[in-house]
């Protein structure tokens, strides 16, 4: 397997006026291509926090973040822009669609800014990745006209846009009801077969079924935990 992001004792604290709340205390972790990650914690652990480094829209108070063996941390705003660009696609829990956009235009957007992807592969790119998220036949509908388990594979086939190594999903099925839940699970799960790294934060257990991987973020740290499934 290859080591996609290494955390080396990263810690974030923030300074209140009632004095600094430590959120991640020396974080250890190493995450791997190909393998599904869930992340679990009770409300306040730090989850967010965590999900924001990972993703190179926050910078730990110290500790390093390796990013295919690169240091991260003298990185500048462009240039975290374009990591995240290259390698990195967002889920979110409330999907994050442009209502005035069709599906198909939703997930053409990270496209736009690509400039390895030419226009005139666009449209060939978008409807390969409905496809792979079956949603050919909904390419033309608003996200207004999908449910809630359609709209969040369009977020699935935007985040893929730029083919990144990485996935972050951020509570990708709490707004879904169990089948939705189960379907969106199991196209992420078959995402990480195709060496792509998922990294999963959610309150559902129906993850577990799914995860290669379940880590705990406890008191700060992270620890691994024995997946019974």
């Amino acid at each position: 397997m290859t080591n996609v992001i290494t955390l080396k004792n990263i810690k974030k604290d923030y300074k209140t006026i009632k004095g600094k709340i430590e959120v991640l205390r020396g974080v250890d972790y190493t995450f791997e291509k190909g393998k599904f990650y869930a992340i679990k914690g009770h409300s306040g652990s730090g989850k967010t926090t965590l999900i924001r480094i990972l993703g190179l829209l926050d910078n730990p108070t110290s500790g390093e973040y390796l990013l295919y063996n690169k240091e991260t941390k003298n990185l500048n705003d462009y240039e975290a822009s374009d990591c995240r660009l290259k390698h990195i696609g967002f889920i979110f829990q409330e999907y994050n669609l442009n209502p005035y956009l069709k599906a198909d235009e939703n997930v053409m957007v990270p496209m736009l800014i690509n400039k390895e992807i030419d226009k005139k592969d666009r449209k060939e790119l978008c409807s390969k990745l409905l496809k792979l998220v079956d949603l050919s036949d909904r390419a033309n509908h608003f996200p207004r006209e999908l449910s809630g388990g359609e709209q969040q594979r369009v977020a699935i086939a935007r985040a893929l846009a730029n083919d990144p190594d990485i996935i972050i999903a951020d509570e990708p099925t709490g707004n879904l009801d169990k089948e939705n839940e189960k379907v969106i699970f199991k196209l992420l799960k078959e995402l990480s077969k195709k060496d792509k790294c998922v990294i999963v934060v959610s309150h559902s257990d129906e993850v577990l079924a799914y995860a290669d991987k379940i880590i705990n973020l406890e008191y700060g740290e992270l620890v691994e935990v024995k997946n019974d499934k």
